[in-house]
């Protein structure tokens, strides 16, 4: 991913694109969040081969995001609030409730409540598994599946790293074993994770054996996120 350090027009330009998550015009952008990606910021995030650009109609300048851009606007999400200025402040406002908005959606779609989000660690990934009577089966695996990818988030020093099962199951404890197996099992043909064997498994501790999850009659030790 690249380090480069960007200005904070750039920054906002970057999250605006990330927002969107489709090609998109200044116009269209513009709309959406009250700003315009101007020459200075794109080409600087050109030359870091964070955007793409093409020229649409009207002489339009068409913006996308390449695969670094993506991963730079994620770490974004965890960046400290740039210092705000006259002519870059009121953006960061829309740019906010475009992320809740997307945020919204996500929690609508997994069926999500606020704690499992916002909550502290007592009441979001480390929350103790009680299945009730009035959750179906389809909202229990989403609860689940919401937790693993949190734990993972954690865990992992970069997206895309692997994580240890053994790991993820020590923070998942209160989760009884058969059903976290089938969320990982159903996630993994889902392509939301992947689940691979340790390639040093001569070398493995025992709690990473007793960890490993059986797919078709190969032992799984370790654990990514697909984005």
């Amino acid at each position: 991913m690249s380090d480069t350090p960007l200005s904070t027009p750039a920054r906002q330009a970057l999250i605006a694109l990330a927002l969107v998550g489709e090609k998109s015009t200044n116009s269209e952008i513009h709309d959406l969040f009250g700003l315009r990606i101007a020459k200075a910021p794109r080409e600087a995030l050109e030359m870091a081969d964070l955007i793409r650009t093409e020229k649409g109609p009207n002489r339009a300048t068409i913006h996308e995001l390449t695969k670094q851009g993506w991963e730079r606007a994620r770490a974004e999400l965890a960046a400290m609030a740039p210092k705000f200025t006259a002519n870059a402040g009121p953006a960061w406002g829309r740019l906010l409730y475009g992320a809740l908005n997307v945020l919204d959606r996500l929690m609508t779609e997994k069926k999500l409540e606020m704690a499992h989000v916002f909550g502290t660690p007592a009441t979001s990934t480390a929350q103790s598994w009680e299945p009730e009577a009035h959750i179906d089966m389809d909202d229990q695996t989403a609860i689940v599946e919401s937790r693993v990818l949190a734990v993972y988030d954690e865990l992992a020093p970069r997206p895309g790293d692997l994580v240890s099962l053994a790991r993820l199951r020590g923070k998942m404890a209160d989760v009884p074993r058969a059903d976290l197996d089938r969320v990982l099992k159903a996630m993994d043909r889902g392509r939301i994770i992947q689940l691979d064997p340790d390639p040093n498994r001569k070398a493995l501790p025992p709690e990473a054996i007793e960890a490993a999850i059986n797919i078709g009659g190969e032992d799984k030790h370790l654990l990514t996120v697909v984005r």
